[in-house]
């Protein structure tokens, strides 16, 4: 039950960005160790996003509001409902506003 999906605005022209960040935690050929240092890419490219939306996005509670993802619950141990020992996700939300039926899961 997790899933995500990528985004990218249109408003009559497409966004994008010159410069981004990715490669966290890559192993590195030279040493065959690993490394958390991000990799800088200087290219135009769509702006494009990542959005947690699937039922095994966690859930957490922060400044008074529920915030979503990025991470997940994962298939095992799954959310909370799942009765696993997992953390609160997005499956369970759905249960307590009445959109899923308890003896399903």
């Amino acid at each position: 039950m997790t899933s995500s999906t990528d985004v990218s605005r249109y408003s009559g022209k497409l966004e994008h960005v010159f410069e981004t960040a990715v490669a966290q935690g890559m192993l590195l050929q030279s040493s065959k160790e690993w490394s958390d240092r991000l990799v800088i890419i200087q290219a135009p490219q769509l702006d494009i996003n990542t959005v947690a939306a699937g039922g095994g996005s966690r859930l957490f509670y922060r400044n008074g509001m529920l915030v979503v993802g990025p991470e997940s619950a994962g298939a095992h141990p799954g959310p909370a409902c799942y009765k696993k020992g997992g953390p609160l996700a997005i499956t369970d939300a759905n249960l307590v506003l009445g959109r899923l039926l308890p003896n399903h899961l």
